[in-house]
């Protein structure tokens, strides 16, 4: 007996320690505050493949109604491609087709190039994800290259289209070979929520050097993406049914202009003093009157009485405005943006805050410009329209097999930013340059500049200022810092031979 109680309470110190060690993480605890939450641990396409269409319908259902979803696409399009992420290309004969090229890239010919970039990002915003594909075209179809490219939205792409097929899986629509590598995608021929072309409808397997798909990874092993607003989709919606309440509310509240309450010992006959027409009755059984319809100022007689009473409606107050902010900041925050981008609002704003804020938000936008748009999007269709220029004549390359490495070596250059205070950041970079903390190749990139494309323009206007005599204060060959004409400055009006 003595041993099995031994037993029972060392049995209970281990139970205690292993509970200790157990419980060490909060987040980790099976307590009631912890209960029932993120205990289903999926892969990172499982939840995907059932979630992926209805994330899709209610994020671009919020963009078309919802005025906070819709701005925070269009902020998201314009600060990462704004007027278009553009090439630098190292050969000017390639730089002068590629512009050319550009306004003639759309399969439908609607956008430039750059018009394409913002439709695709803005794409990719609402459903997570886009497609690309590449259209050969004919020499007689007149273009400077024979290439287009058609964006197409995923839902071409079923994610419910999982199988085997011929030894490949084919998962979410995405065919893979046996390492793992992407080798056809099984797109439907005509968009699949189109009723017209539903009977006709078919998958097809396109192969995947023809196909871009555009999407940001979060997980490694995820083949789709999933909307940029996803985090956020249920808050957005309960704020907008929290404001089209109060506002039902208060237009309720405002309908109500006065109540004229009868005494009880006045005559039931005597309809009381004539306030217009603004009020409406009509029987309400027997020796009774009731409200018609509600109407703004409008005057409703009630009981018996004559005691006019106006209407006091509730104000709004400061703490619903406190809390649709603390909402405001929650989306903002899960849809990658500042809260002043989203909502407009500039209360309280200061040029540090601003700026702290600003900062915070270009960082994520630089990334995603180089992860996302330029190595995803602009890369590769770089790529194909340089194979396909030289492959159909329109460029005439000697050992391009060689080359074509060294001529792909592009510098995409963005869109540059605006400053809160220009002055202050200009002032701060010529220090850094000044002093070789930063390189000018670096500060005219910022700019929207490539360095060398930045020096021929300087060079021409100095050209030009010479042609036309003009000494401005730009020019540091002429005047120095402080304003004053250089001491070593030739005179343009000098004999050069004396």
């Amino acid at each position: 007996m003595g041993v099995i109680s031994t037993l029972s309470r060392g049995m209970r110190r281990l139970s205690s320690r292993l509970g200790i060690k157990a419980s060490a993480y909060e987040g980790a605890s099976q307590g009631r505050r912890m209960a029932g939450r993120g205990v289903t641990t999926t892969g990172p396409n499982a939840a995907i493949a059932h979630s992926l269409p209805l994330l899709k319908s209610r994020s671009r259902h919020a963009v078309r109604n919802n005025a906070y979803a819709s701005g925070a696409r269009e902020s998201y399009v314009a600060n990462l491609v704004g007027t278009g992420i553009r090439p630098q290309w190292s050969d000017p004969e390639i730089q002068a087709l590629w512009d050319r090229w550009a306004g003639e890239a759309d399969a439908d010919g609607l956008d430039s190039f750059y018009g394409l970039q913002a439709l695709a990002i803005g794409s990719q915003f609402e459903a997570g994800e886009v497609l690309g594909r590449f259209r050969y075209r004919r020499l007689s179809d007149g273009l400077s290259v024979p290439l287009q490219i058609q964006v197409i939205e995923a839902d071409h792409l079923d994610a419910s289209h999982s199988t085997t097929l011929s030894g490949r899986v084919i998962k979410m629509g995405i065919e893979m070979d046996g390492i793992g590598q992407r080798r056809a995608y099984h797109l439907w021929r005509y968009h699949p929520a189109e009723k017209l072309t539903a009977q006709i409808n078919a998958r097809v397997p396109v192969p995947a050097d023809q196909v871009l798909h555009l999407f940001r990874r979060t997980r490694p092993g995820q083949l789709r993406g999933v909307p940029e607003l996803t985090s956020v989709i249920v808050r957005l919606y309960e704020i907008d049914a929290m404001q089209d309440a109060t506002l039902a509310r208060q237009k309720l509240a405002q309908l109500f202009g006065a109540f004229v309450k009868r005494k009880a010992d006045a005559d039931p006959e005597d309809e009381g003093p004539f306030f217009g027409t603004h009020g409406t009755h009509v029987e309400d059984g027997e020796g009774g009157e009731g409200i018609d319809a509600f109407e703004p100022g409008g005057i409703h007689y009630l009981e018996d009485g004559e005691e006019v009473t106006f209407s006091d409606p509730p104000d709004i107050g400061s703490s619903y405005t406190n809390w649709l902010r603390t909402e405001m900041h929650a989306v903002a925050r899960g849809a990658g943006l500042t809260h002043e981008q989203l909502t407009g609002d500039l209360q309280g704003v200061n040029y540090s805050s601003i700026r702290a804020g600003l900062l915070e938000f270009r960082r994520r936008a630089e990334m995603l410009q180089a992860d996302l748009v330029i190595h995803k999007w602009c890369r590769p269709i770089a790529a194909k329209w340089l194979d396909t220029a030289v492959s159909s004549g329109a460029l005439v390359i000697p050992d391009y097999a060689r080359r074509r490495a060294d001529l792909l070596a592009i510098d995409w250059i963005a869109p540059k930013w605006q400053w809160v205070d220009p002055v202050k950041e200009v002032t701060a970079d010529l220090m850094e340059v000044r002093a070789g903390f930063k390189p000018r190749g670096e500060a005219a990139a910022e700019r929207g500049w490539s360095l060398d494309q930045l020096d021929k323009e300087i060079a021409r206007g100095n050209v030009s200022a010479d042609d036309q005599g003009l000494v401005l204060d730009s020019d540091p060959r002429r005047v120095a810092k402080n304003g004053t004409a250089q001491a070593n400055d030739p005179d343009p009006d000098a004999d050069p031979d004396q």
